[in-house]
């Protein structure tokens, strides 16, 4: 008995010690950061639509309110999803109004986040990948530097984490609760960002369907039911503002109306050129083009078909494009002067570079945890799900590092997995033998403590678990 809490006391320790120090990093850096001393961009949009909100003034355009253009009634707004807005409206409620407050809070959810994808790893390969995750979590610039700001990045990376995390603890051991909270938490990141909302049908429904016990699918009656609950669950947590929106615009607005103008900025001259803003966004492209009169619907569709005709008319450049957001993304094209542009979103170069410098060799390792993973039996699918959105989201958009922002969860939990599996090869070929997952030879222990993997395999699978003992069975 001792020797199995022994694990589990050594993986809670380094957990809340990079959570402390992760805490640490990210308060150094909101605070010490001067270029968000004060609102700007969509951050000013948030705070101002919480502050709004909580004068009863439900989900209006701030910005036009501010300047008093138009009565607060009759300027709906869906530019972003409902969850961040709401959120910080919350932290309102309790006097967290004030930018230091916010920057505050957003860092306690940079906390949750790092414990979030620590548990991920603990997951799917054992406490020690879970331990490796963390520390690397509280250090790794993709993890912090959106906590410096008052944006739905922050809340996003955390709420992709435990829905993924959740996923795979469904896997291993479904449940009700736990296929109704797949489904609410799916449609709540959905709610922060609206790409998120590919996680309904990449993660959510997959697992529902490919349900399993003890290794073995079950009956298409029992798997349907799955279905229902997670569809139900995300349905009912859409249903409000979805419906906000069908009674409050002239056109159909779903989840988000930002999409027509982001096409219009995304396809230019300016993006379609070889000039700096190649496969980016140009803001002075739209800003002086006069909007037809109407709310947010009626603009979004004015801005769509201009987007649409532009790239009708350049078909020949669509490829090159796309593979140019796609590459700036993911640091593949340009990215030390991705890095030097970054300076628009607020991140200082001496930062952008850091990330940029960890990213290569943190991604090398996922790749190779992924492997791992897949060699163990374990699904990688919902991880993947997330640089799987990333990816979707800049083809139809543009390229830009920020919205790799849910997808650095994953490359974190995966390059931990990829870091304690070289470290179980390393031992392998210099003849020491087999550890568990905290480090113990498995000489000293006799065995591995039962635990999820398991448990939850049998037959063939047995084998998998019993020489690589911390995986843990996607199904």
């Amino acid at each position: 008995m001792t020797q199995t809490r022994a694990p589990e006391r050594s993986y809670r320790l380094v957990v809340v010690s990079s959570c402390i120090v992760g805490l640490g990093v990210r308060l150094a850096y909101a605070f010490g950061d001067k270029y968000h001393d004060t609102w700007k961009g969509d951050s000013y949009y948030y705070h101002y639509q919480a502050k709004y909100l909580l004068q009863g003034k439900w989900f209006v355009n701030p910005v036009a309110l501010s300047h008093h253009s138009i009565p607060a009634v009759e300027i709906p707004s869906a530019q972003h999803p409902p969850l961040f807005t709401v959120f910080l409206a919350m932290g309102d409620l309790l006097g967290l109004h004030r930018l230091g407050a916010q920057k505050l809070l957003l860092c306690l959810v940079g906390v949750a986040t790092i414990w979030a994808v620590a548990a991920l790893a603990r997951e799917v390969a054992g406490p020690r990948a879970g331990c490796i995750a963390a520390v690397v979590g509280a250090l790794y610039p993709g993890m912090w530097v959106f906590d410096g700001q008052v944006m739905s990045e922050a809340l996003l990376m955390c709420l992709a984490a435990l829905c993924v995390l959740v996923a795979y603890r469904a896997r291993r051991n479904p449940s009700t609760g736990r296929l109704l909270a797949l489904g609410a938490l799916s449609a709540l990141c959905a709610l922060t960002r609206s790409e998120a909302f590919l996680y309904i049908f990449l993660i959510a429904l997959p697992v529902a369907w490919g349900l399993r016990r003890s290794g073995v699918r079950v009956a298409r009656r029992e798997r349907a039911r799955a279905v229902a609950l997670v569809l139900g669950a995300a349905i009912v947590v859409l249903a409000p503002w979805t419906i906000r929106n069908l009674v409050a615009f002239r056109h159909p607005v779903f989840l988000s109306d930002q999409l027509g103008i982001t096409l219009a900025a995304a396809n230019n001259n300016s993006t379609y050129g070889n000039g700096p803003l190649f496969a980016s966004w140009c803001f002075p492209c739209v800003h002086d083009v006069k909007e037809p009169v109407g709310d947010e619907s009626v603009q979004q569709i004015f801005w769509e078909h201009r987007a649409e005709t532009y790239v009708e008319h350049h078909l020949s450049r669509v490829p090159a494009v796309i593979a140019g957001r796609v590459g700036r993304t993911w640091d593949l094209y340009i990215p030390l002067l991705e890095a030097h542009e970054d300076v628009i979103e607020g991140w200082p170069i001496a930062v952008s570079m850091a990330w940029l410098w960890w990213f290569y060799p943190l991604a090398v390792l996922a790749i190779g945890g992924a492997v791992a993973l897949r060699r163990r039996k374990v699904a990688v699918y919902p991880m993947l799900a997330l640089p799987a959105t990333v990816t979707a989201a800049v083809i139809l958009t543009y390229g830009n590092i920020r919205f790799r922002a849910e997808a650095e969860v994953v490359v974190v939990a995966l390059a931990a997995v990829g870091i304690d599996a070289l470290w179980r090869h390393l031992r392998l070929r210099r003849g020491l033998p087999p550890v568990n997952t905290l480090g113990a030879s498995e000489e000293s222990t006799g065995s591995d403590p039962p635990g999820p993997a398991s448990a939850a395999l049998g037959g063939p699978e047995a084998a998998v678990v019993t020489t690589l003992p911390e995986a843990v069975p996607g199904g």
